[in-house]
């Protein structure tokens, strides 16, 4: 996660990413291990669909005895919060620029 998108993105591309705590703490080390196998930059590394669909925590029983829906669903509700509040945001600048720019100028 970053609050800069562009930094987000550069992030992304070289597959730099953390299980961040809290957020993380619930989540088996099985479910983290096949998220990283489909995270992997390197193609070659990276799991297909036929091996995606044979790890433990797909096709087996490594979930965690412990009921995460709530802590999933809290932070599910405080993401989307987060998209709508930089939507607003995003629609006030626009509507800002629009304005200073004048009637009948071009965007």
């Amino acid at each position: 996660y970053d609050e800069n998108d562009s930094e987000l993105f550069n992030q992304i591309l070289k597959a730099e990413y953390e299980f961040d705590s809290p957020y993380w703490d619930d989540i088996s080390e099985s479910a983290k291990d096949f998220i990283r196998h489909l995270l992997e930059r390197d193609p070659e590394k990276r799991f297909t669909c036929e091996q995606a669909l044979q790890h433990p925590w797909i096709s087996g029983d490594t979930a965690l005895e412990k009921d995460i829906h709530g802590s999933v669903c809290e932070q599910i509700q405080k993401n989307f919060a987060r998209s709508q509040w930089k939507r607003a945001i995003n629609a006030t600048s626009f509507l800002r620029h629009i304005t200073k720019m004048g009637p009948g100028a071009e965007c």
